[in-house]
């Protein structure tokens, strides 16, 4: 245990983590690695294998593609592996290649950043006087104190194998670029149908979210997908204000699921959602100042709208505001504000606990009356027939 106190030492001194192994298990570790799963499985790979292998008493430094670096070394019966550490500060465009390799953004980049922003940066002599607590602290007659320098290559399932070939690497990038392109094409076009019927299971493991195997890679690629398909919908031409609602809800149950089995299910969700909302939504074929009329009377829905508050936000008149409508639409700006606060009224008697009044009072209609006679005009059912029984 004398040996275990003194690397808990160094590490609370130096931040450098120590693992000891015997017989290829690990059996002593001062820090576990707050890190995303592909990264940390690398790591973890990566120590398993040096520890696979007894060595002979001469003292390594293992660094692999990624610029970390370990100092290991076999000494009674064990193996004794500090690290990993930098050995210079050039180590940016590391984060940058994790980062982009494994597609992460959010919490998983932020993680990345931090370990790497919080690796100690050790000297050629800093590593000789760890080397010299090292032979202290095992008592082991080491042949020498020189540290011998070896690569590893990328390491999976305790194997060592080389990283793809260019064409492999060419290969899986257009593919992952074809099937981005068609799910972006749907969704810019407001193909609900072809959303519906996307197979995902036709997406290979190396393509898109299901590119990686670990499941917070699987949940990291769904926040991309996510982040990807809000990106277009705004493109062609969604509301700000919805699109960024649709996101954050998305977001929120990418957080909630809780096994792979779910992935797949609300991949298909985040498909369908995007691609309704540009089919209903979108702005794209709307002239300037229509857009303008429609982004304020979504923005406002849950407020009273009035025409002249409409008029006074874009400096026209209202008349010229009443035609300009009516000629592009084809109905008048108080039958559209009325649609569209029964279109939220029906996504509230859907999707929440809400009871008729309070729906009335959130939509600011004048009361539960004026708000049921609304509703039942524009869709020829009351509201709680409707929640019974909703139709679209």
């Amino acid at each position: 245990m004398k040996t275990e106190k003194i690397a808990y030492n160094i590490y609370h001194l130096s931040n450098i983590s120590c693992t000891f192994y015997e017989n290829g298990i690990k059996t002593y570790e001062t820090n576990p690695l707050n890190l995303p799963d592909v990264l940390k499985n690398q790591i973890e790979d990566e120590k398993l294998n040096m520890a696979s292998h007894q060595s002979d008493n001469k003292i390594y430094r293992i660094f692999n593609d990624i610029g970390l670096n370990y100092l290991w070394l076999y000494a009674n019966d064990r193996n004794i592996i500090f690290g990993p550490f930098l050995i210079n500060d050039d180590y940016e465009k590391y984060i940058d290649h994790i980062i982009l390799e494994n597609r992460m953004i959010n919490e998983d980049a932020k993680m990345v950043e931090h370990f790497y922003n919080t690796l100690k940066i050790l000297s050629e002599f800093q590593q000789k006087i760890l080397v010299n607590i090292l032979k202290s602290i095992t008592q082991v007659d080491f042949e020498d104190t020189r540290i011998y320098n070896v690569q590893t290559k990328r390491i999976y399932n305790n194997l060592e194998i080389d990283r793809p070939s260019v064409e492999q690497t060419m290969k899986m990038i257009e593919e992952t670029d074809k099937a981005e392109k068609i799910l972006m094409k749907i969704i810019n076009d407001g193909d609900v149908k072809s959303a519906e019927n996307f197979d995902f299971s036709t997406i290979t493991n190396r393509q898109l979210f299901y590119r990686n195997n670990s499941f917070t890679s699987l949940k990291t690629n769904l926040l991309i997908f996510n982040a990807l398909a809000y990106r277009v919908a705004l493109n062609t031409g969604l509301d700000l204000f919805l699109g960024h609602k649709i996101l954050n809800n998305i977001k929120f149950h990418i957080n909630k699921v809780s096994s792979s089995s779910e992935i797949k299910n609300l991949a298909s969700t985040i498909l369908i959602t995007y691609t309704k909302a540009v089919r209903d939504y979108t702005l794209i074929n709307h002239s300037h100042n229509i857009k303008q009329i429609i982004l304020y009377i979504r923005k406002n829905l849950t407020k009273k709208i009035a025409l002249e508050d409409i008029a006074k936000d874009l400096y026209i008149t209202k008349e010229h505001l009443s035609r300009l409508f009516k000629k592009e639409m084809g109905i008048t700006i108080s039958e559209y504000i009325i649609n569209e606060k029964i279109k939220e009224a029906k996504n509230l008697l859907k999707n929440s606990d809400f009871n008729i009044l309070n729906i009335a009072e959130i939509l600011n209609f004048a009361n539960s009356s004026h708000f049921s006679n609304s509703f039942k005009k524009v869709t020829g059912v009351a509201p709680s027939a409707y929640r019974n029984n909703p139709t679209d």
